[in-house]
């Protein structure tokens, strides 16, 4: 009776083990997706970041599916007749000095401008979760020695060792990629290591020691699930920082090829040719989208950590309620806002 009941299906027939695993996983994945809408909707300046992101990495991942077709020119053709031109209904951006269409090149540049932060932080985390769950479970010697390697990366500005990397490394997008992971990591250790120190002392921790749980079922189980909203939170935040080192490297001409669209080199060439009070427009508009990306990167987070956090939760509550937020009012019913304080009259 009780496999029978574990393999019933909705309309009452016996379902086989696929089945049952398909309908978890589209449970799994209703659930995931009603978070999401929680999270990245809780207000209207996530809703707007939200947007953003999701409208951006469209573009990031159709541009290169499309091999290119959603931009009106090539990113590399060459037009020295037309050359310098203003935003117009044919090259709705302009034109550089070479004649290239300035809205080709940047849609062209959007993939690689989204695509090196998001390696950059997901390499990064990966490598903060292994070493930061190591350093603070088993302590001693090994916490020691891993955060001094961390000091020790974390005492240098990271865009000098990134431009020192990528210098020695050669003009590359996987070389940029790898210069700024190689400096990116350290405050993903330091971040997990806190979360662990603090779950390390919980009854629940205590309990799989006393049972003799191994090394990783303790930290796939009981420590990861705890610390991976925290992680989420920071590096949705840490995108768009990750992108303006990026653009940095670009603008610097250090680690991005030459003739390779990128938002920082489009702009780091107009400076280096003094153009930027002649043709503005050739550096405004690659600068407004990379202001665009960080922001609603930066939006997304901010929700995501504001729906998430408890510690910030009365304080977004009654943010909204003062400038009149859309959240449920039986939320916002019980916050009262404190009268001002009086002062005596001399």
């Amino acid at each position: 009776m009780t496999e029978q009941a574990e393999t019933t299906g909705p309309d009452g027939k016996a379902d086989s083990a696929e089945d049952s695993r398909g309908r978890a996983v589209i449970k799994i994945l209703k659930l995931g997706l009603s978070n999401f809408r929680k999270y990245a909707f809780s207000n209207w300046l996530s809703s707007f970041g939200t947007v953003l992101v999701i409208g951006f990495l469209i573009l990031a991942v159709a541009y290169p599916l499309t091999s290119g077709a959603l931009a009106p020119y090539s990113a590399y053709a060459q037009n020295l007749l037309n050359s310098n031109a203003p935003p117009s209904i044919t090259h709705f951006f302009g034109t550089d000095g070479l004649g290239r269409d300035i809205f080709s090149r940047v849609l062209a540049a959007i993939p690689i401008d989204i695509g090196i932060p998001l390696f950059i932080v997901f390499l990064s985390a990966i490598i903060g979760i292994v070493f930061g769950m190591i350093a603070g479970y088993v302590g001693g010697y090994v916490d020691e020695a891993i955060m001094r390697v961390c000091d020790l990366f974390l005492a240098f500005p990271v865009i000098i060792m990134a431009l020192v990397v990528a210098a020695t490394l050669g003009p590359s997008l996987i070389n940029a990629s790898l210069s700024l992971t190689f400096v990116w990591w350290p405050p993903y250790v330091r971040l997990v290591r806190g979360g662990v120190l603090a779950l390390k002392a919980e009854d629940y921790i205590s309990t799989s020691k006393a049972l003799n749980s191994s090394f990783f079922y303790i930290m796939r189980k009981g420590l990861f699930p705890n610390i991976l909203p925290a992680i989420l939170v920071y590096a949705s935040l840490d995108v768009g920082t990750a992108l303006l080192s990026v653009s940095s490297l670009g603008f610097l001409g250090v680690g991005i090829p030459p003739n390779q669209p990128e938002l920082g080199a489009m702009v780091g060439t107009v400076m280096q040719n003094a153009a930027l009070y002649i043709y503005p427009w050739q550096a405004i508009l690659p600068s407004i989208v990379v202001l665009l990306i960080v922001l609603g990167f930066s939006l997304f987070g901010d929700g995501i950590r504001e729906a998430s956090d408890v510690r910030v939760r009365p304080h977004v509550l009654l943010r909204n309620r003062l400038i009149g937020g859309g959240l449920p009012k039986e939320e916002l019913a019980p916050i009262a806002v404190p009268p001002p304080k009086q002062t005596p009259s001399s």
